[in-house]
């Protein structure tokens, strides 16, 4: 059996695609667990039309908000699968995708998983393929993804806008045995580490995973949606993501890995500034609030030292001069660029309209 886990919010207007695609899968041996995290809207009916229509539907009603990685936690205590996967609830997965998952690991016997994913516009779909063949990850060698969920590394770098996309909840076929062998992996507080609890889950969990598959198959459909909570703008993501760090750190200690995932964290915190570049140049205030805000962001000591031992050799010429005026802390051509890639985004999610 898979156990699929979907935490819902407010979700009614994406809700149904969701079910539908999973309810719908060629692989029938599945129950379907949907927290409700005290939606506002028509959410928790419609999820309840569903499950009175079809047992395998699980529905848990929370009357208080208090957040995705509780939610999800709530679910893995009642999940009864062998398998786990997770689903957001404005996305949806292609038909087979249970049943190849299934196949794939039984075939390797593997007890992870994975798969890249597609971009879901209004006018359009764009894959998103991390690697162009099936690649398997077994003993010591899990280690490299592990790494990776931490950051990238020497060669990785080449490929800065795949920063966090091995580290997603989605997107993977998960052994529940391995998620609750002692001490289980649960989900931290989006509250304390922002929205990369699910890179922290993957940590805990690849620390345990001994074989791993990989499939260049975009099974997952990934909603583009600009209007969600993780694209808004966050006066306190800084922070957040200095605790991410912070936890990161803990791991790398606890569980006594090397120089290597250290290293990967530090490009982790270099390639970060992108992101909060993109935030502070979205911030309100005028061309001189956004300089200094920029300013301050290449002074904190933490992005300082990074940038400083980051390896500019393996980007593409764009990104190696647009980390270069990062390292040097060259304001004026970090805003520059800055506002460059602020268009080309801007650019791209009119594609939305």
């Amino acid at each position: 059996m898979v156990s699929i886990i979907i935490p819902t919010y407010n979700s009614e207007r994406h809700i149904r695609q969701c079910l539908d695609s999973i309810l719908a899968q060629s692989y029938s041996d599945l129950e379907l667990i949907c927290v409700d995290d005290g939606s506002t809207d028509g959410t928790l009916e419609i999820l309840k039309g569903y499950a009175s229509k079809d047992s395998r539907v699980i529905v848990i009603e929370r009357r208080e908000n208090l957040g995705i990685s509780s939610a999800r936690n709530a679910a893995l205590s009642v999940a009864h699968g062998e398998w786990l996967m997770f689903v957001d609830s404005d996305d949806w997965i292609s038909p087979d995708t249970c049943e190849r998952a299934i196949a794939i690991a039984h075939r390797h016997n593997a007890d992870t998983v994975a798969w890249c994913y597609t971009r879901e516009f209004a006018s359009q779909s764009l894959p998103k393929v991390f690697e162009p063949s099936e690649r398997v990850w077994e003993g010591d060698e899990v280690h490299a993804l592990h790494r990776r969920m931490f950051g990238p590394y020497r060669e990785e770098l080449s490929r800065p806008d795949l920063l966090d996309a091995w580290g997603t909840i989605w997107g993977k076929l998960y052994s529940r045995r391995l998620v609750m062998e002692a001490p289980p992996v649960t989900f931290v507080d989006t509250r304390v580490v922002g929205t990369a609890e699910d890179v922290v889950f993957n940590i805990d969990y690849f620390f345990k995973s001994r074989k791993v598959v990989y499939v260049p198959k975009p099974w997952y459909h990934y909603r583009k949606d600009m209007g969600s909570y993780s694209n808004r703008h966050r006066n306190d993501l800084c922070a957040k993501w200095d605790r991410l760090y912070d936890v990161m750190e803990q791991r790398i200690a606890t569980q006594q890995l090397g120089k290597d995932v250290e290293e990967a964290l530090q490009n982790r915190i270099a390639l970060g500034v992108l992101g909060l570049g993109i935030i502070a140049m979205r911030s309100g205030g005028v061309w001189k609030e956004k300089y200094h805000s920029l300013h301050g962001l290449l002074r904190r000591d933490r992005q300082h030292q990074a940038l400083q031992q980051l390896d500019l050799h393996h980007f593409a010429p764009h990104w190696r001069l647009f980390y270069y005026s990062a390292k040097h802390r060259l304001t004026p051509l970090f805003m520059a660029m800055q506002t460059a890639i602020g268009r080309i985004i801007d650019k791209d999610n009119k594609i939305e309209d």
